[in-house]
């Protein structure tokens, strides 16, 4: 089944063909693109305009590449490719997408969360996939343009679509789910990330809730029964009669989840009537998101035993808690914890946590912390990073490494007691890092994805590289 025809597609973005050539030498468009340099041979490419760019000056890199179309807002411009034409290409994409999910028939599953929200897609999707061909948001593509651009990509055909939805405003998820449509709501959890567009954390808690108002009839709210916000959020529900599922530790959950451990590499669930779970890669923040993923399963009426055999060996998204060993000689080694995708107050916390528990575990190792800002936490930013201190004594780590002005206040708190480097810009520290380097060392690397920390991997991966090349 083809993924759009050229009626279809013309139909769903109210396109003109003014040279009617568009697509004769392809039979129908087998993926959307609206970036020239991955556009795969037969996918139709879009030529968006936004502040910094301009589509249509990548006209001829797409078609080069075997685009097998373009779409495009200069009538101009689509006679001369024998293209599509309307008026905004913006909003043709966005059309595209509720086209999609409108022609849609399986199930699909809206998540949002302060964190989480992409293990849990990535979670889900993977477990999902064993009972039927499962659609998802690839990457970090949960706004208005990745949203419609995730859907666009669906087949009509597959059995489940996973879609994450992401905000930094007020009203954006609103606007998201009334695309999106979910048959069942997640949401991970809700904290004080993103407060500065905020008046406080109820505000977020009730942007996250605009979830619920794209629920389809008999839709399903699964909320985190640890969070302080869960009574307000069943609340919300219930105002548009969704079914309310609840997860966590809280006895009154419908997936209960009796006790975490951290374990070997991973973690073990115990939970509802499950005990000893392992999961050989997962560590116990992400076992979280697991329940999560196993109480849609639940919802769906699925077999769970199908999941949990393939959720037990998944490994966690690069930057969301990936482990990297840097194997030196006479079998040292040092282990990273690369969870520097990015950072809120609560993801911070989670991962000392858990970072703590890990260095009790290697207690011969050196323990080195590499944290960076916490950004869009506005006034809240100097108390919210200093909170973080009590945290820091009680790991001692053996060095302290930060980027950015807030995690200076920290480091200045700390360096009469902890060997502490400050570094206002990433760049900085990309210079020195290698110097800080050694066998027997556990480091964790965590930070918002503004600051950068996330550069520091393809160095250290290098070293990895240079390691297993001199062995």
């Amino acid at each position: 089944m083809p993924l759009w025809t050229k009626q279809d597609l013309m139909i769903a973005c109210k396109a003109s063909d003014p040279t009617s050539n568009f697509l004769n030498n392809f039979d129908n468009i087998n993926g959307i693109s609206i970036d020239d340099r991955t556009i795969k041979k037969g996918e139709l490419f879009i030529a968006l305009i936004g502040e910094n760019f301009d589509g249509h000056k990548f006209i001829e890199s797409a078609i080069s590449r075997g685009a097998c179309g373009v779409l495009v807002s200069n009538i101009k411009t689509a006679k001369k490719y024998n293209g599509l034409y309307v008026d905004d290409t913006k909003e043709a994409l966005i059309n595209i997408g509720k086209f999609a999910r409108n022609r849609f028939n399986g199930i699909t599953i809206g998540i949002t969360g302060s964190s989480g929200k992409t293990s849990t897609n990535n979670i889900l999707s993977n477990a999902l996939n064993q009972y039927g061909r499962t659609h998802k948001t690839f990457g970090n593509n949960n706004n208005l343009i990745g949203l419609s651009l995730t859907l666009s990509r669906l087949p009509n055909d597959f059995s489940f679509c996973v879609l994450e939805l992401g905000m930094n405003n007020i009203g954006e998820i609103r606007e998201l789910t009334k695309i999106a449509k979910p048959n069942i709501a997640v949401i991970t959890n809700v904290s004080n990330s993103h407060i500065q567009n905020f008046k406080n954390e109820k505000e977020i808690a009730r942007a996250k809730s605009e979830i619920f108002l794209g629920l389809e009839k008999s839709g399903v709210a699964i909320i985190n029964s640890d969070n302080d916000w869960k009574e307000f959020l069943i609340t919300e529900a219930k105002k548009v009669k969704a079914k309310i599922h609840l997860f966590g530790h809280c006895k009154i959950s419908n997936t209960q989840i009796k006790k975490l451990v951290n374990e070997k590499d991973g973690s073990t669930i115990f939970y509802d009537k499950i005990e000893n779970w392992h999961l050989k890669y997962l560590n116990t923040i992400q076992a979280e998101n697991v329940i999560a993923s196993i109480s849609v399963i639940k919802e769906l009426k699925l077999p769970t035993k199908k999941a949990m055999k393939i959720i037990s060996k998944l490994k966690p998204l690069s930057g969301r808690g990936e482990k990297l060993i840097i194997n030196f000689n006479k079998k040292q080694k040092t282990i990273i914890i690369d969870d520097s995708y990015n950072a809120n107050p609560a993801s911070m916390m989670a991962a000392l946590h858990d970072f703590n528990n890990l260095r009790i575990k290697y207690r011969e190792f050196e323990a080195v912390v590499i944290i960076g800002d916490m950004l869009e936490l506005g006034k809240s930013s100097t108390k919210i990073h200093l909170d973080l201190v009590p945290i820091l004594k009680n790991i001692k780590p053996t060095l302290l490494l930060t980027v950015g002005k807030y995690t200076k206040k920290i480091n200045d708190r700390l360096n009469l007691t902890i060997r502490c480097h400050s570094y206002y810009e990433i760049s900085e520290l990309v210079k020195d890092i290698k110097q800080f380097i050694k066998p027997n060392q556990i480091i964790l690397l965590k930070g918002s994805n503004g600051t950068g920390l996330w550069k520091l991997v393809p160095i250290f991966k290098n070293i990895i590289h240079e390691n297993v090349n001199a062995a």
